[in-house]
């Protein structure tokens, strides 16, 4: 195979400032299978990718190339040879690589998640040509890192404790000091997880993200919290009495600069569901009621209870709905009818996704739409 100057290549010499590896190490590439479209035109078709690599080592463990077509999205993985995952390296076309290692327990359990520092890998090449020492050399350095003593300089290292139950109980960035920790009966559930556009997007596309849920150990119809985190920095929050949803919370994503964050309360009166939102430090609430899976009224009040704005929605034959809105005028210092139109219903809001805070548009990438 032809050996260009591979990312892969770099990226090696890059582990190897932080740990050397063994000398006594015989692992060997013992069989590597190239396809691409140059060489064959079905590739796409054959293996999904317009390039792809399959290398096997002697010690059983493996590693799978794969390079989309449109967009150039790519991903690396090294898998051990029980199964688990060892690395990922991975980039959207249009950004630069991610490369994370995964250290594992003496009961196989997840135990270190060790990410480099991006900003080490800036202008790497993605479109050379794979080299075969580079997988060879890059699979030796994933055995010689010493989790332990990682080097906070150049890569961050999430550490996961566990009970003597067996559940994760604690979480922590040995860089920052961040941590997230279970209160008593509560549990932690730990992923790796890719991007929701990871093959999609050349721009957002191509990462994992630590996903890390508080969750009770047991639900029942009590009263419990569920608490979500995705790189140490809170997503969401919901809050249960009674076994029954009473509050979420969305906190916003740093990524956006606009984002707020948005609290909801719910109720049940009469039959209706009533939903108060309060967006970020504003002091207005939108108060939404629903009846039988279907929005009746939205009204925006101010801090001293005065109504700004009223929108009542009549359900007319063939999914079309009537909105009537009213606006509160300053100058006469009352509601005064402002639109009256026809809508298709499905351009409304569902109460599913109105209550439900993964549905913030703001965490798409990391919960879907």
């Amino acid at each position: 195979m032809k050996c260009n100057i591979y990312a892969l290549y770099v990226a090696f010499s890059v582990l190897l400032l932080t740990a050397a590896c063994s000398q006594g190490n015989k692992i060997e590439i013992t069989n590597l299978m190239h396809m691409d479209m140059r060489e064959d035109s079905d590739c796409i078709k054959k293996t999904g990718f317009m390039d792809y690599d399959s290398v096997t080592y002697s010690d059983g463990s493996y590693a799978v190339s794969m390079l989309q077509w449109a967009p150039q999205n790519w991903l690396i993985k090294y898998v051990d040879k029980d199964g688990r995952l060892m690395a990922t390296i991975s980039a959207a076309s249009e950004n630069e690589p991610q490369r994370i290692v995964y250290g594992y327990d003496d009961k196989d359990r997840l135990k270190y998640i060790l990410q480099f520092d991006i900003n080490l890998m800036r202008d790497f090449d993605f479109t050379e040509e794979r080299c075969d020492s580079a997988y060879l050399h890059f699979r030796l350095a994933i055995d010689s890192l010493d989790f332990s003593r990682p080097d906070t300089s150049r890569h961050k290292l999430a550490e996961i404790e566990y009970s003597n139950e067996g559940y994760a109980y604690k979480v922590e960035d040995r860089a920052s000091g961040k941590k997230i920790t279970a209160p008593t009966g509560y549990k932690l559930n730990v992923s790796v997880d890719p991007c929701v556009c990871f093959w999609e997007s050349d721009i957002n596309g191509g990462f994992y993200y630590l996903k890390v849920d508080v969750v009770p150990l047991k639900k029942g119809n009590g009263d419990y919290f569920i608490k979500r985190f995705v790189d140490f920095k809170p997503t969401t929050e919901e809050y249960y009495q009674n076994g029954q949803l009473v509050k979420t919370v969305c906190h916003p994503n740093p990524n956006y600069p606009d984002d707020v964050k948005i609290t909801t309360s719910c109720k049940r009166v009469n039959g209706a569901n009533i939903y108060s939102l309060q967006f970020g430090n504003s002091t207005d609430t939108l108060i939404s009621t629903w009846k039988d899976g279907l929005m009746q009224e939205e009204v925006i009040k101010s801090k001293w209870g005065t109504v700004l704005n009223v929108k009542r929605y009549y359900y007319l034959p063939l999914g079309k709905v009537k909105e009537e809105e009213r606006r509160f005028d300053f100058k006469e210092k009352k509601l005064k009818s402002a639109v009256e139109k026809i809508i298709n219903i499905s351009d409304l809001l569902s109460e599913d996704d109105l209550i439900n805070p993964l549905k913030n548009d703001s965490w798409w990438n990391v919960y879907g739409e």
